[in-house]
């Protein structure tokens, strides 16, 4: 675990967080600071990712199974 009193600075008498918190869990919940990402432990948010959109086919519609018979 980090030295938490790494994680702050007091200015003119406030706590200053240094590092971002996390979007979707929100203040209180830091992010980690990795080489080119920050990451959420927490939930696994991934701020900075270099993610390439992959390129999808648009949905076709199944055929309609044909109508099974009756014994």
């Amino acid at each position: 675990m980090s030295n938490r009193s790494s994680l702050y600075t007091v200015e003119d008498g406030k706590l200053i967080r240094k590092n971002e918190h996390c979007k979707i869990c929100g203040p209180g919940v830091f992010l980690a600071n990795h080489s080119n990402r920050s990451t959420c432990g927490r939930c696994g948010y991934d701020a900075g990712a270099s993610v390439e959109p992959v390129a999808t086919e648009p949905a076709t519609e199944a055929p309609a199974e044909a109508a099974t018979e009756e014994e």
